[in-house]
């Protein structure tokens, strides 16, 4: 799991105990004490401990369990913390980190490799190749995409391919004409913008 999508879930966790909290504090008709809330936010992130979805931050939320069960301990604040420190870090990713973590997720969660274009080496169906110079070009030094990156590939999942990388959320992903159209090989072109 990208560093990105580790931070995301986190995120949602957070986020999502923390609604969870003020639902349940709006439905009572009075004061809601701290010991309250603690209570109210361990007993939602408890069962997520033994959730699969949740492997990667079963430590993570385990250290936020024992700070609402620790006495005086403030689970609330804590959330509000690291929901700041969240957003910050999301804000701070860069386009090319962003490129790095769909690639990594589009290969562990969808099974497409990716290879930088070499006109000597055969094309592999379903591996996405981009062109090094578009690397280099496409990025400035500090990260910022400028550019469309232009990605090759030959496979009969393109469509699905175009909506994954969409659903990420990361970048816009559109089928670009190719001049040299394959069909039977159905090779596209896929351009991502930021």
């Amino acid at each position: 799991m990208s560093k990105e999508n580790y931070h995301q879930l986190l995120s949602d966790v957070i986020e999502n105990s923390l609604l969870h909290l003020y639902g349940q504090v709006a439905s009572n008709d009075h004061f809601v004490p701290l010991a309250k809330r603690n209570t109210l936010l361990c007993k939602y992130l408890k069962p997520k401990l033994k959730q699969p979805e949740y492997k990667v931050i079963k430590g993570d939320i385990k250290r936020m369990v024992l700070v609402g069960q620790r006495k005086g301990g403030d689970l609330e604040a804590k959330l509000n913390e690291l929901y700041t420190l969240s957003l910050s870090y999301q804000a701070k990713a860069n386009d090319a980190q962003r490129l790095y973590d769909l690639l990594n997720i589009l290969l562990h969660e969808h099974g497409f490799d990716s290879k930088l274009f070499d006109e000597s080496v055969k094309a592999k169906p379903d591996v996405i190749y981009i062109l090094q110079d578009h690397l280099e070009n496409c990025f400035e030094a500090n990260g910022k995409q400028t550019a469309p990156v232009s990605m090759l590939i030959e496979s009969d999942r393109v469509s699905a391919l175009v909506h994954t990388i969409n659903d990420t959320q990361l970048f816009n992903a559109e089928l670009a004409e190719l001049k040299e159209v394959h069909s039977n090989k159905q090779q596209a072109h896929i351009l991502l913008h930021p």
